[in-house]
């Protein structure tokens, strides 16, 4: 196991039972509010299950989140829903204090397993040149979950996430892990997860847990800064949808998610 933080305490935290679970350690590391960040809980299940598949790549995960999850021991369960020779299907739960908080299915295949038609894809945003955004420590951002990740963000899109709302539901900016650990699939649902929310340009401010988060994963990512665009556009009796898009350093689509959180925010 290397030294990367994300590394180990995703696959290098799990302990596999004989019976096919794992106890797992959950990490204050990765805290929003003093509660793990749900794309990284996705990214514990995912490694898991991903022990015990022999196709090389997830396509598809979805996860609902059904009770708080805290740091400290917990359990993974993981369990075939079908196994085919080009598709599996797994259902992961995470356990904890003996109550499901994490239920998810995960389909697994090849990326580029299917050997169809690629038509036009979406097209990274537009940023400003690096000098020209505002990064974490300009920021002056200050948290255990943010001290994870370098955050590149437009000025504007920057003091819109912390203070100065602009009132369009969007945010985009560039992000990758502060150790330099590489991207991956396993990542993506953290990073989907980990930018600041796009209601926060509405002046919706603080924490704002997922109820339920899918994300598809496109194609594998290179190394280098990670763009995302994240919009929000409908935000009705305190929960939101929420679609984020990411490329890679290369400008090539990596992953596109969909999720619905609440904002605890009056």
């Amino acid at each position: 196991m290397n030294d990367y933080i994300f590394d180990r305490d995703t696959n290098g935290a799990l302990e596999g039972h004989d019976d096919g679970g794992w106890t797992v350690r959950v990490s204050d590391l990765w805290n929003i509010e003093g509660v793990p960040n749900g794309g990284f809980l996705m990214a514990l299940c995912l490694a898991a299950a991903g022990q015990q598949v022999s196709h090389p790549a997830p396509l598809t995960m979805n996860s609902h989140f059904l009770g708080r999850t805290m740091p400290g021991e917990a359990t993974i369960r993981s369990r075939a829903i079908k196994r085919g020779r080009s598709l599996s299907v797994t259902a992961v739960d995470l356990i904890q204090n003996g109550r499901v908080s994490v239920t998810s299915l995960i389909t697994w295949g090849e990326l580029s397993g299917f050997g169809g038609p690629t038509g036009p894809l979406l097209s990274p945003p537009e940023l400003p040149e690096e000098s020209e955004m505002r990064s974490s420590l300009q920021m002056g951002l200050e948290s255990t979950f943010i001290s994870r990740f370098d955050y590149l963000m437009p000025r504007d899109i920057a003091r819109g996430a912390f203070g100065q709302p602009t009132g369009n539901a969007l945010a985009r900016g560039r992000m990758r892990f502060t150790d330099g650990r590489p991207a991956d699939l396993l990542s993506m649902p953290l990073i989907a997860d980990g930018f600041p929310p796009a209601i926060f340009q509405l002046g919706y401010y603080g924490w704002a847990p997922t109820l339920e988060l899918t994300i598809h994963f496109r194609s594998r990512p290179t190394p280098g800064w990670l763009t995302l665009d994240l919009t929000a556009r409908h935000l009705l009796n305190g929960t939101f949808e929420e679609d984020c898009y990411i490329w890679d350093s290369k400008g090539d689509l990596v992953a596109m998610s969909r999720q619905l959180g609440r904002t605890l925010a009056s």
